[in-house]
């Protein structure tokens, strides 16, 4: 007599498989600390806004490799300062006078997102802007 049930189990083995590796596949965009140096250092990055932070609207920020950023507010009509860094989780800190935050970087298809740690735990990271384009440089002379 064959053993039928060897099909059924392997294939069953090897769909538990792929679908234990589906998490890691998710994370597998996500930028490690010398990527996310290259993308910003030295580059203009043009991005947009999501939802709920006046979304939609772009801005342009230039991140000079001596830790400096530079990014027209079209709305105050003034150009707005601040410092960067990469920190231990290899986020994007961005810090200026009045506010401060660290992005998490993902590579989605032709741009990268970023998002931002929720306060609760069980909550799933905030995305806040989309990285449209990066030019390198400063083109815009800010």
């Amino acid at each position: 007599m064959k053993a039928r049930w060897k099909p059924i189990v392997i294939g069953s083995l090897i769909s538990l498989v792929l679908l234990a590796s589906f998490p890691i596949i998710a994370v597998a965009g996500k930028l490690n600390a010398d990527e996310v140096k290259q993308l910003v250092s030295g580059n203009t990055l043009v991005f947009r806004v999501v939802e709920g932070y006046e979304g939609g609207r772009k801005e342009t920020r230039y991140y000079d490799a001596n830790g400096t950023f530079r990014q027209f507010n079209k709305k105050k009509n003034k150009t707005v300062k601040g410092k960067w860094h990469i920190n231990d989780k290899s986020e994007l800190c961005n810090i200026t006078k009045k506010r401060g935050a660290c992005h998490v970087i993902y590579k989605r298809g032709n741009v990268w997102e970023t998002y931002v740690k929720r306060p609760d735990p069980t909550s799933p990271d905030k995305h806040i802007l989309t990285i449209e384009k990066v030019l390198k440089g400063n083109p815009n002379g800010l």
